[in-house]
């Protein structure tokens, strides 16, 4: 068996076109898998090449004595930033090279950027708008790099405007402080009012409590008064009803008078005949005793002198006395006149008093009215007072509580520390502190266990369409002869491939394995298994095996998670994951390189191992099959 190997291996070796196509594969992974990895190690390294328009149109603006030219500040520090190769242009040169592929994408800053950030402190703030424009259909991986560069150039603008806007408020908040310290004076200085009126207002109460009693004496003696000013109009009326009969007797005593003069005048007349004849008769008596002595003794005549004496003498003292009653009279006449002027002026006085005395009246009890309403509002105003008071009291009590407030309010405020790390941690308060599990370099580290897994099946899938896996030269002598005949051959390349491609990676590329004894170990492992199976599918199916090989390859690619996570890979890749060994490759060279997980590793060679055996397995059996058929091997 084993000089019929050493035959097929001299047969191989003896064809020189063999050798060499042999001899290229060996370096077919490092060529596949080096190359690219070489080209894209660290791509985010020379960010600096990658053409970038910037348009700066912004205008600057003043707000508060200061001028914002924010625009200006960033074009200033882009022109010190060596992230991309910035070209400052007009806006139609830009959007003219974004057209034409001579940018990547473009930043455009609009007139009003710096005049929308004095409206941070406005009722309603605008935002700024910083504008990135770019091809994705040119370069979408450009358009990626360039997106989250432009989105660091606005967090960092927002950082140093929030920056600013905290430092305006800590400026605000300090005159705030100063204020409400202030106001806290103020407060106290009105608490001592407060309660000055509160004690003003108590001797107001006082005060008007001790005039409570003299209004209700007031309003008492205002309600008799109004009662003797009731009786006062009552009586004058009834004097002015007295007068008016007075003053109609006047009149008639008067006109009574004045027929009695005149009558007395007639009985003065009277008299005064009565007088004369009277005296006459005296005369004629006295004549007839002188002529008659007679009569003298004779008594009728001498009772008749005295008659006529007596009435003589009475005759006399009426006329006498009625010239007294006649003075009297006339001066009764004249005094009834004035008495009845009198009379009747009294009469309209007293009218006058009778309406005076009952506009009194009336007018008393609107006094004693008033008076007692303002007894009743004199209480009324003194229980307002004592509300008044009371809410005086609990406006002095919370000035002082505003007081105290205020002062600790102040206090705290006057706490506050401010200053550039305050503005700074008030405009990026929350720090992405990162922390890596298992640390990747750059680009290349992180894709090459994808690489390397492609590499080294693209490699073992070359080698079965130069290397005749299938023919034989002569006919084996068994299936374990034919098998290794091939499978060792196929081990050393997997040998070479494992040694050529890890020394390129690690010594030309710089890929830096937490262990490289493993790396070289389970490269091997990796190549040896795809060309297992890679052997079995071309000597069970020849070209078609090759074909199928190819889509197991496709497979693996969209199936294994080399670049994107599983997850998110629809659910029948995600079914074929766990069931083709490219995802176990992947998996374990990315412990091997970046996170040194034992534990993963060893899964991963368990199942690497297992795919190996079945696949040697399954080969025997298929070659042993192929030779009881009475197949006969191709000749090579």
């Amino acid at each position: 068996m084993f000089s019929w190997i050493q035959h097929e291996w001299v047969h191989i070796f003896k064809n020189p076109k063999l050798m060499v196509a042999l001899i290229v594969i060996l370096f077919v992974p490092i060529l596949y898998s080096g190359t690219y990895l070489w080209a894209n190690w660290d791509p985010y390294a020379h960010l600096e090449r990658l053409p970038v328009a910037v348009v700066n149109e912004d205008e600057k603006v003043e707000y508060n004595g200061t001028t914002y030219k924010i625009g200006d500040d960033l074009v200033k520090e882009l022109k010190t930033d060596k992230s991309f190769k910035w070209q400052f242009v007009r806006k139609k040169d830009a959007d003219r090279g974004l057209k034409n592929n001579q940018f990547y994408f473009e930043i455009y800053i609009p007139r009003d950027f710096s005049k929308r950030a004095t409206t941070l402190t406005a009722q309603k703030p605008t935002p700024l708008n910083l504008y990135y424009k770019v091809n994705v259909g040119s370069n979408f991986i450009a358009s990626q790099i360039g997106r989250t560069s432009v989105d660091k150039i606005r967090a960092k603008l927002s950082q140093q405007l929030s920056k600013n806007y905290a430092e305006v408020i800590f400026d605000n908040i300090k005159l705030v402080g100063e204020g409400m310290a202030k106001a806290s004076k103020g407060s106290s200085k009105i608490t001592e009012g407060l309660n000055k009126l509160t004690t003003g207002t108590g001797e107001i109460i006082s005060g008007m409590q001790k005039q409570v009693e003299p209004l209700r004496q007031l309003s008492s003696g205002a309600q008799k008064l109004s009662a003797a000013a009731a009786q006062l109009s009552n009586g004058a009326a009834k004097i002015q009803s007295g007068m008016t009969q007075v003053n109609n007797g006047l009149s008639s005593l008067e006109g009574g008078l004045r027929q009695l003069n005149s009558n007395a005048d007639q009985f003065a007349s009277a008299i005064a005949t009565l007088t004369n004849g009277s005296k006459q008769l005296r005369q004629v008596m006295e004549g007839y005793e002188n002529s008659h002595p007679g009569v003298a003794n004779d008594s009728a005549y001498q009772q008749m002198i005295q008659i006529s004496h007596s009435l003589n003498g009475g005759q006399e003292k009426l006329n006498s006395n009625f010239s007294s009653f006649n003075q009297g009279l006339n001066k009764a006449s004249q005094s009834s006149g004035t008495l009845s002027a009198g009379s009747a002026a009294i009469t309209t006085k007293m009218q006058d008093l009778s309406n005076g005395a009952q506009q009194l009246a009336t007018s008393q009890a609107k006094i004693s009215s008033g008076a007692t309403d303002v007894y009743n509002g004199w209480n009324s105003v003194i229980g307002h007072l004592q509300t008044l008071k009371n809410g005086e009291v609990d406006l002095a009590s919370g000035s002082k509580e505003l007081t105290d407030k205020l002062a600790a309010g102040a206090k705290q405020i006057q706490d506050i520390r401010s200053g550039q790390p305050i503005y700074e941690m008030m405009s990026n308060p929350v720090r992405l502190k990162e922390e890596l599990v298992h640390s990747v370099p750059n680009y290349g580290t992180g894709l090459a266990p994808y690489f390397l897994s492609l590499s080294l099946f693209v490699g073992a899938l070359l080698l079965s369409t130069i290397l005749p896996l299938r023919a034989t030269s002569s006919r084996p002598p068994s299936a374990l002869a034919w098998f290794l005949s091939k499978w060792v051959l196929l081990a050393f390349v997997s040998i070479f491939h494992s040694v050529i491609t890890n020394l390129f990676l690690i010594n030309l590329i710089g890929l830096e394995p937490v262990n490289q004894g493993y790396l070289y170990l389970f490269t091997f492992l990796s190549s040896l298994m795809f060309m297992s199976i890679i052997l079995l599918l071309v000597i069970a199916l020849d070209n078609a095996g090759r074909f199928l090989a190819i889509v197991l390859l496709v497979l693996q690619l969209t199936s294994s998670a080399g670049t994107f996570p599983i997850e998110l890979t629809p659910k029948f890749l995600q079914t074929m994951h766990s069931l083709l060994p490219m995802s176990y490759t992947v998996q374990g060279f990315r412990a091997i390189i970046s996170t040194g997980d034992d534990q993963i590793l060893r899964s991963d060679v368990t199942a690497l191992v297992i795919y190996l055996v079945a696949a040697v397995i399954l080969t025997l059996l298929v070659i042993r099959v192929l030779l009881k058929k009475g197949t006969r091997a191709e000749e090579a």
